[in-house]
């Protein structure tokens, strides 16, 4: 098999269905062999972009660049693009290695190179002794690695990855996802994730596109992302911050005064316990198991921390910021 991955670059591509913007002038480049995520809660555009890149919906402005190529022309069957679907979309009545071999067999591959080809992708996603096997009886995770397996045996140029794992539980998508990002590195594909799933796409990411509303709002590596947020959106979503609008809350929780039109953003692990602190009222918690989530109150500012392990067991506790940002405000 020969591999590669191409750089994938959107220019200004925008999507409408009648009335609605689906997407809305996006715009980003994602490096030759990369990891790169759609992450961005539902109905922001984020599944529509990834299916113009399919050629599965054409844009109604803009440019979609593989390589050196426009693929705005191209029907979904010509252009150098995998998809691994949400549900798999695998075919229940034929085995494993007929549904690697299948889109082979579309392309008149001759069937010597056809069996070569699914013995070897098979082995590639640990799957080579389930070649035999009717998909229904696999498991979702094996499930999972077939559908991987389809879309790499047409040496396709980009992977894209439509909330494949939504439908795993949660200890085995955890597990599917460190042998994903592993085999992707390996194989050296360029490659599309959409994921509502935060931790998702900061665990698998070398890049991470945020979208809200049809746009995307901040690109980054996801430590970039998390520490240094650009708007209240994205240390929102991203990672769960505790969001001051009223700068009367910001001043008493931090003393200081955001700028008009910003507001005070403090992660939940910057809320520290410290004796000499502000008092504050607990008024529900969760344990995690590494940390436990406490929901609290400070002087009627509602505020979520993340205390590392067990929690003290207490009504009241004292606390200060030890971190905080001052952010656009676009929520």
């Amino acid at each position: 098999m020969s591999l590669h991955g191409e750089t994938v670059a959107l220019s200004g591509v925008r999507k409408s269905f009648g009335d609605l913007v689906a997407v809305d002038g996006v715009s980003f480049e994602v490096p030759a062999g990369s990891f790169f995520s759609l992450l961005g809660p539902s109905g922001c555009g984020k599944s529509t972009t990834l299916r113009m890149i399919a050629g599965f919906e054409a844009p109604d402005e803009g440019d979609i660049i593989i390589g050196d190529q426009n693929v705005v022309p191209l029907a979904a069957s010509r252009r150098p693009t995998a998809m691994v679907f949400q549900n798999y979309a695998l075919f229940p009545h034929m085995t494993v290695g007929q549904n690697v071999a299948y889109g082979l067999n579309v392309r008149r591959m001759k069937k010597a190179d056809v069996r070569e080809r699914v013995r070897h992708v098979l082995e590639r996603v640990d799957m080579a002794a389930f070649e035999d096997t009717p998909v229904p009886s696999l498991s979702g995770g094996q499930q999972q690695r077939v559908a991987l397996a389809r879309a790499v045996a047409v040496e396709p140029q980009v992977i894209l990855f439509d909330e494949p794992l939504s439908n795993l539980d949660v200890a085995l998508r955890q597990q599917t996802r460190k042998e994903l990002k592993a085999l992707q590195k390996d194989i050296g594909l360029t490659s599309l994730y959409v994921t509502h799933d935060q931790e998702e796409a900061m665990a698998m990411s070398d890049q991470v596109a945020v979208m809200r509303a049809g746009r995307v709002v901040q690109i980054g590596r996801p430590e970039t992302l998390y520490m240094e947020p650009e708007t209240a959106f994205v240390a929102s979503f991203l990672g769960g911050a505790n969001i001051l609008v009223d700068p009367a809350d910001g001043v008493r929780l931090t003393g200081f005064e955001p700028d008009t039109g910003h507001v005070v953003s403090v992660r939940a692990e910057d809320v520290v316990l410290r004796d000499d602190g502000h008092r504050a009222r607990v008024v529900g918690r969760q344990f995690l198991g590494h940390v436990t989530e406490l929901d609290i109150e400070v002087d009627g500012i509602a505020l979520r921390m993340r205390v590392p392990g067990m929690a003290p067991d207490e009504a009241e506790l004292r606390v200060a910021v030890k971190a905080y940002r001052s952010l656009p405000n676009d929520l």
